[in-house]
């Protein structure tokens, strides 16, 4: 059998042509890419070619067009929240990706998936996080450094691919809740341990920070909705709990204390309460 390279022009295409004894003509075996997203890059940096979309290019979530222009999708996206390239970063699961372009990618076959997120977030040049094999519910270590380039949207979601984000993109009801309850945490053992005047500046600072997220200033200064969330899901019980903090934790008066368990910070601002 006889066969050879073309290069159609008219359809940008590289077809293989095979001989066909029995038609005497040559015939298409195979050609690339096969579809617009083979394009190597064709959506830049941390964009996901998506064949049943309009436009066929799409940022990844938690990202946006670097170019203003509808159809321009050379320079890729860029980040909503930049990284703090430290612990506080997280990483976002991207379910059914083509995994990035692998040229600056690291790969151990030994490590499981958690000790590979542990190694991707200490080094603030690693951008993603994979398992190397998906066979028999994953193993291995593949890791990526610098932007990711070259994603494209699969049919099937059997890869998982995770993403390195700034916290401000992740669940930050998670952090907001933790924050609070550490603080309550903390005032118990402080009354016990700490002077009449640290315990009263603790109050002040859990009073404040619970006052500036129930207000929204909090929220203004991040750039980010702390009850963005429809009905009363996460958020709004993170901002419920937070003007509960405002209430209690801010003192009423120049004397006032920190309250816990009925002391007179606690008194104090629910005796104004009751007064209306």
């Amino acid at each position: 059998m006889f066969s050879m390279f073309v290069l159609n022009k008219t359809r940008s295409l590289l077809e293989l042509l095979t001989w066909s004894q029995t038609t005497q003509n040559w015939n298409v075996y195979s050609y690339v890419p096969r579809d617009q997203c083979d394009s190597y890059g064709l959506c830049g940096v941390y964009g996901n070619c998506i064949t049943t979309q309009l436009p066929i290019c799409q940022c990844l979530e938690g990202f946006k067009p670097k170019s203003t222009g509808y159809r321009d999708w050379s320079q890729g996206c860029m980040r909503n929240k930049a990284l703090n390239y430290s612990k506080l970063d997280g990483f976002i699961k991207f379910n059914g990706l083509k995994l990035p372009d692998a040229t600056n990618s690291w790969v151990n076959r030994s490590m499981n998936l958690e000790q590979c997120r542990v190694k991707c977030l200490e080094n603030t040049s690693c951008m993603a996080y994979s398992n190397l094999d998906i066979r028999g519910g994953g193993s291995g270590c593949a890791m990526w450094f610098g932007d990711l380039i070259d994603i494209k949207q699969l049919s099937n979601d059997v890869q998982d691919l995770f993403i390195r984000m700034s916290a401000l993109e992740l669940d930050l009801s998670n952090v907001v809740v933790v924050v609070i309850v550490l603080g309550f945490v903390r005032v118990v053992s402080f009354e016990k341990s700490a002077s009449k005047r640290s315990e009263k500046q603790l109050s002040v600072k859990i009073g404040v920070l619970g006052f500036l997220i129930c207000s929204g200033v909090l929220s203004s200064v991040l750039d980010f909705d702390f009850g963005s969330i429809d009905g009363f899901g996460k958020f709004s019980v993170a901002v419920l709990m937070s003007c509960v903090v405002a209430f209690l934790y801010t003192p009423a008066g120049k004397n006032a204390r920190s309250f816990w368990l009925g002391s007179d910070q606690l008194r104090s601002n629910l005796e104004i309460f009751s007064r209306g």
